[in-house]
């Protein structure tokens, strides 16, 4: 029997550090800086403002995490639809759950609101089940989700193209320039394409760790690929890119039950936090008659994000985890 474990990052005890930063980083981001106004400090903005690029931190988490689990469960193209099973059956629960609150939260904003008609359509609802947002004329009913989307495409796609990234360096380096070459000229932000050099830089480092490929060709293929974002997307995520690949590779021990927790939930914090903060800051926004008020809206908002999205991950998540690692590979 072989298993593509729950625990998909293997040792690499800092991939559970990185996740639970890059969340949280987002989650302050949405907080303080697309909160309609509410929070005005400038110099808060600027600094949490950097906070949404701890997107490209889970880009190349996924793009290690994926490969390296995959290659330590032996991975063969015959179980593709395997491992499309455990993955859906790892992310969708709380995700779909998310969906459902947050067409109830619109449908009940509608109606204290009084406005008619529905908020949403369920076409639009129905084409979030499979990500297919991005191709529709449709928006998505959280801000979070897009990057979703691109995740499941990528799980699509490289557990297509495994082979030809783990057999020989002239498929992986094909393949690699291939996807540099469309993501040079694809500008649609909303596809993994666009954002393949980000998830390149976490599969060479799960190669390089793997024994697949050497040393070398790890520092040529990152140089490339540091190069190739510096021009794509400029500095500050290229810089935040290399920052989650150095932590990966080196593994620094940095341990904590705080760090610990955020890395736990931050799937179920990425998820709902929109969703929570929002609606208490929506509160605030309504309420707040004096300048103290705010600092106890805005704590009331975190404190509620992270309860919940605890609860999430202990009934809904955690549960989704221990169901996607019962499923087994066959030999």
């Amino acid at each position: 029997m072989r298993d593509l474990g729950d625990r998909q990052s293997g040792q690499v005890e800092i991939v559970t550090v990185l996740r639970g930063l890059a969340a949280t980083s987002v989650f302050l981001f949405h907080l303080v800086c697309v909160s309609n106004g509410y929070i005005s400090d400038n110099y808060l903005r600027t600094f949490f403002g950097y906070g949404k690029f701890g997107v490209q931190f889970f880009f190349v988490i996924s793009g290690f995490v994926i490969p390296y689990s995959m290659l330590r469960a032996g991975y063969e193209l015959k179980d593709f639809f395997r491992f499309l099973l455990k993955r859906v059956v790892r992310i969708e629960p709380p995700y779909l759950l998310i969906v459902v609150l947050t067409v109830l939260f619109l449908l009940v904003r509608s109606r204290a609101e009084h406005h008619s008609g529905m908020p949403v359509t369920w076409q639009q609802v129905a084409l979030h089940v499979g990500y297919l947002i991005p191709f529709s004329g449709y928006s998505w009913l959280s801000i979070v989700f897009w990057t979703l989307a691109i995740e499941f495409q990528f799980y699509l796609l490289f557990s297509l193209a495994f082979k030809l990234f783990t057999t020989g360096k002239a498929g992986r380096w094909l393949s690699s320039l291939l996807l540099l070459f469309l993501s040079w000229f694809i500008q649609w932000d909303n596809n993994f394409l666009y954002w393949s050099p980000i998830f390149l830089m976490g599969i060479y480092v799960a190669l390089a760790k793997q024994k697949r490929i050497g040393h070398a060709e790890l520092y040529t293929a990152l140089g490339l690929l540091a190069v190739f974002a510096l021009l794509k997307f400029g500095l500050v995520i290229d810089l935040f890119a290399l920052t989650a690949v150095a932590a990966i590779w080196f593994e620094p021990v940095i341990r904590s039950a705080v760090l610990d927790f955020l890395g736990n939930i931050s799937y179920s914090l990425y998820l709902s936090h929109t969703l929570i903060a929002f609606a208490v800051i929506n509160l605030g926004i309504r309420y707040t008659r004096h300048p103290w008020q705010k600092p106890v809206f805005i704590a009331a908002a975190i404190a509620a994000t992270m309860l919940f999205s605890y609860l999430l991950y202990y009934f809904v998540e955690r549960p989704a985890k221990k169901w996607a690692s019962s499923i087994k590979y066959i030999s």
